[in-house]
This record gives C-alpha cells, structure tokens and sequence, in this order.
C-alpha cells in the first residue's frame, strides 16, 4: 500500500489552548472584581450619603418658592395626599404647593369640621345640618341631616357615618358617597350615656363610639363597636364590642385602617384590633399629665407635662398601633401644634419650629418672619411647607 506523506506537521495546540483559557479567565475575572469593586465603592457611598441625609441635622435652608397668601383670618388647613385642603366658615379649598386650586366648594357654616380618610374629604357643620364630601377630583356629594351634627368620620370608600344628637337620644346614620342613608342606630342617652366621638373604619363596615357615663357619681367611658356588614346583622342593635372604663373620659377614637382602631383617654392610649369584632389589644398608660394628642397613619403620639428626659419640658411619645414606645423625645419648645407628616415629627409656635425624623433626629430648628399657620413635608428630599399668615414658603433644608 502506498505511504500518505503529509503536506504538513499538526501542531499540537493543547497547551496553547490551555494557556490561553487561563489568560482568558484572568481577563474576566479581573473585569468582574473591578466590577464588583465598583458597585462596593457606588453603594457604599449611597448608604454612606443615605446614613448622613438620615442623621445630619440641617442649620439652614433654601427658599424655592413663595407664594402669596389671601386665605381669612379664620382659615384651617390639612395636608392631603400632598396636597393641602383650606377650610372655613365660607368654604374649602383643595391646592397644590404652588398655591393654586384643584378644587373649591363655598358654603356657610358656623363650625366647620373635617376628617380625611385616603382620598376621601368630609366638611360638616357642627351643631349644624349640612355636610360636603369630597375625592381628589372635587366634590362627590352634599348630605343634609334633620338631627344636628355632632361628629363626623369618613372611610376610604366615601362611606360618611355621622353622629346625630337630640334632647333624648343619639343617632348613628351612615350615608355612601352619593349621600344616600344606608343605616342608622339609635342610642338612647339613658342607656348608653352622652356620645363624644365616632370613627369609621377604612372599609366603612365598622363604627367606634365613646361614649360618657356617669356610675356611682363618677365619670366612666363606653366604647362600642358596631358592625354594619353581615356579622353585625347576628348581634342586637349591630353591637358586637363594647367594654366599660371606669374613671376614665375617652373624648377622642379612631379608625387606623380597616382593623386597628385607638382610643385616647386622659389617662393614656387603648388599641383594639379585630376584622369583624374588635377586641383591646394593648393599653398605653401615661404617669404624667397629657398635654397633647396627635395621630399620623400607623402612629399615635402624645405630648406630656412634667418630663425629667434630660430635663426637657415637654416629652413627646411615638407609639405603633401595637402600643410599642418607639420614640421618646424630650424638648423645651413651648410648641402650639404638634403633628405627623410624611413621617417627620412636627413641633411649631407663630414664629419656631423643630422637626425631628421618626428615630429622634432633629431635622431642623429654627426661627422664622412672620406667623406661622402650619407646616408641611414636602414631596422631595429634604423639603417641606411653611404655611404662614400671608404667604406660603416651599424649602429645602441645608
């Protein structure tokens, strides 16, 4: 047979090929730990310009904008889905932080009150018969009422429940967002005792009323649940929560939601929490006397006389909807208003604030011209709204 001579030599590429799989391997994972290097570096100075956002306390600010005020004497503000709602005894207003209007509603009322839930408005008129209710978009419905109007509570869905009140007895009405009545209770004073606040829970199904008694010459408070869905139509008058405390006033109770609801008494703070039939959850007891009360969407705070928190003035305290203490802050500022908003909290007079982040970092104090009507978080970072006598100042601090 014949020999095949090859035209040429094969080299032998297995080592080249090795080698170059290594220098291959090395190229890459020098790309991927540079890579990696970077994002270390990138995060690490986020979270380290995060961490100094998060507890600098700011000396200064920077005015962004100033817009002329000419609200009356007798104007009330809220903030409202970041936007803020003025109301007074000739109507209300819905604007955005440049001062201008979404929506209005002129009315004439000798008392205006109001209460938000989500995108949800009510105005009534105390002691009146007319009350508006209102979404994001204007006004929805207007309800006018035979019984004066004692409180008013709104739910997310625009469901309206309305605490009516004659010589002999109370009413519990409940109206949806077109004004039409879906139910009502009677309360019999001589049964239940002088009703002193209603609150409606986010899904307008359940309704708390405190209500005052007098046992034995001493001042006791009753709250009641009601249940205005199916599991409230097995129980006698829709009742299916109600307990006694004896020495105690409880002037104020609130919906947080559609199951957590407070009551605040003068002796402390009572959460109760249950889907269909609310039960207490946890008691807060204050061993100094309540100065203020405040509520923001997940929090109750109060402000406390007497404080011994390095020797402040005033204690204010943070607590979750489970009744967990989660901010103690001590302050000397003799404050008029107190509030949460966008999760700072808020002390101010005519002319000072402090702000302080839910942790108990101060945010900002300071002094400012003119009187100062309220006060805001804005909607970027570091910025909020002051709303003064005549004008109302955007800000970002500095």
């Amino acid at each position: 047979m014949a020999k095949i001579t090859p035209l040429f030599e094969t080299p032998d590429t297995t080592e080249d090929m090795k080698g170059y799989k290594e220098k291959l391997f090395r190229h890459r994972a020098g790309i991927g730990i540079r890579g990696l290097l970077c994002a270390v570096v990138v995060l690490g100075l986020i979270f380290g310009m995060w961490f100094w956002s998060r507890y600098k306390t700011y000396t200064s600010y920077e005015l962004l904008s100033s817009n002329e005020r000419t609200d009356t004497m007798n104007t009330q503000y809220a903030e409202y889905n970041g936007k803020i709602l003025k109301y007074s005894r000739d109507g209300i207003s819905c604007v955005n932080l440049k001062n201008e209007a979404l929506w209005s509603q002129t009315y004439n009322m000798q008392m205006p009150i109001l209460d938000i839930c989500q995108n949800s408005v009510v105005v009534a008129d105390m002691q009146g018969n007319e009350a508006y209710v209102f979404n994001e978009e204007g006004l929805l419905t207007q309800i006018t009422t035979l019984l004066p109007i004692q409180q008013v509570s709104i739910s997310g869905q625009g469901v309206t429940a309305m605490l009516l009140s004659d010589n002999a007895a109370s009413w519990i009405c409940l109206y949806d967002s077109e004004g039409e009545k879906l139910t009502e209770a009677r309360c019999r004073l001589s049964e239940t005792g002088q009703p002193l606040s209603i609150g409606i829970s986010s899904d307008g199904i359940k309704v708390a009323v405190s209500y005052l008694q007098i046992q034995g010459g001493a001042s006791a408070s009753c709250i009641t649940f009601y249940n205005f869905g199916s599991v409230g139509g097995n129980f006698v008058d829709k009742i299916v929560a109600s307990k006694v405390y004896e020495d105690q006033i409880i002037p104020r109770i609130k919906y947080m939601g559609d199951t957590i609801c407070a009551a605040v008494s003068d002796k402390g703070i009572i959460f109760y929490e249950g889907k269909e039939i609310p039960e207490e959850k946890a008691a807060v007891e204050e061993n100094t006397e309540i100065r203020s009360i405040f509520a923001g969407n997940d929090i109750v705070g109060t402000v406390v006389e007497g404080a011994e928190k390095d020797g402040a003035r005033y204690e204010v305290h943070l607590y979750d909807t489970s009744g967990n203490l989660i901010l103690n802050q001590g302050t000397d500022l003799a404050y008029g208003q107190v509030k949460m908003s966008g999760g700072d909290l808020i002390l101010f007079n005519e002319s000072e604030c402090e702000i302080y982040s839910r942790q108990g970092i101060l945010r900002y104090t300071g002094n400012f011209d003119g009187t100062i009507a309220d006060i805001y978080r804005g909607s970027g970072l570091r910025k909020y709204i002051f709303v003064f006598s005549d004008r109302t100042d955007e800000i970002k601090l500095k």
